[in-house]
């Protein structure tokens, strides 16, 4: 399937995940919705979430939904205590909300940092776990895990739990020039070329800690904006034997209001049906035999 192609008679599968789970319970409201008359298949969780509790409950009444964990370690507060990790966070306790000075500082004080990082990632997943959730996959806030200290770090702590997936965010080039170009959206061009380049390296470290990425994921170019007429425009694109796409529904903001109606949308649902899009989450996944290279097969073809 080099290239994102995917032969003639091959099954297409398609993961839709809801990021941010158990935020805050405009957040979840959105989730149950989209669980209830929508296309969402997974969702990632928030470990230090303020609704974090409610969202473990509701993961109970939606037992087809592949709940994951979704790591934050910019925007948000850790589940460690500050005194645990002084150096990951302020005055206030809480990491830096810009993820991109957050990325910095773990990479100029990489040496200092590594071993808090790692502590906090693990009561991330420990917390989960211990609320009775195995995640099924893992991602990251504002994918902050692409980072090239944090991918290694992340992926290893993942692997070693017996987690399949891991959130490799890569969308073909004909989806950003074919909706994005004609608006000049420089910014989409230029986020496509840096995490492909990213890509390309933690690929690699997936497949050494056992870990499988999706053909394609979705989502990068058109974050906030991933509503019933950005997706019906995007599916078309959806390349690839098996592939995911994210968004951020919510009720307690325009944006996420946005996203989920998309998600609640019966025309994107139908939409699905007519490209051959069979919808599935992360569990039923890792149960079929796909025809997903493995991740080191597949990033010379990036």
């Amino acid at each position: 399937m080099a290239g994102g192609s995917t032969p003639s008679g091959e099954s297409r599968y398609l993961v839709v995940t809801a990021d941010d789970f158990g935020c805050s319970p405009s957040v979840n409201r959105a989730v149950a919705a989209a669980c209830d008359g929508g296309v969402l298949s997974a969702a990632s969780i928030v470990a230090g979430g303020d609704a974090f509790a409610e969202a473990v409950d509701l993961a109970a009444r939606y037992p087809k939904l592949s709940v994951g964990l979704h790591i934050m370690l910019s925007d948000g507060w850790p589940v460690l205590s500050p005194a645990d990790v002084p150096g990951l966070v302020d005055s206030e306790g809480r990491f830096e909300r810009s993820p991109m000075r957050a990325g910095v500082t773990y990479w100029r004080l990489r040496k200092h940092l590594a071993d808090q990082i790692g502590a906090e990632v693990k009561a991330q997943f420990d917390r989960v776990e211990k609320a009775g959730i195995h995640p099924t996959h893992v991602d990251c806030h504002h994918h902050l895990h692409m980072h090239p200290l944090l991918f290694e770090i992340i992926a290893r702590e993942a692997g070693g739990r017996g987690i399949a997936w891991i959130r490799i965010p890569r969308e073909p080039l004909s989806l950003v020039l074919g909706l994005h170009a004609p608006l000049w959206d420089v910014k989409a061009f230029f986020t496509w070329l840096v995490f492909g380049l990213l890509a390309d390296r933690n690929l690699r470290i997936a497949h050494r800690h056992g870990l499988r990425a999706l053909d394609n994921v979705y989502g990068l170019s058109g974050t906030g904006r991933m509503d019933e007429k950005y997706l019906l425009a995007l599916l078309p694109y959806v390349k690839g034997g098996a592939s995911e796409i994210y968004l951020h529904p919510d009720l307690g903001s325009s944006p996420g209001r946005g996203e989920t109606k998309g998600v609640t949308s019966k025309r994107v649902h139908h939409r699905l049906k007519t490209l051959g899009l069979q919808l599935v989450g992360f569990r039923e996944l890792s149960g079929q035999p796909l025809h997903v290279r493995p991740a080191y097969e597949r990033s010379t073809a990036l």
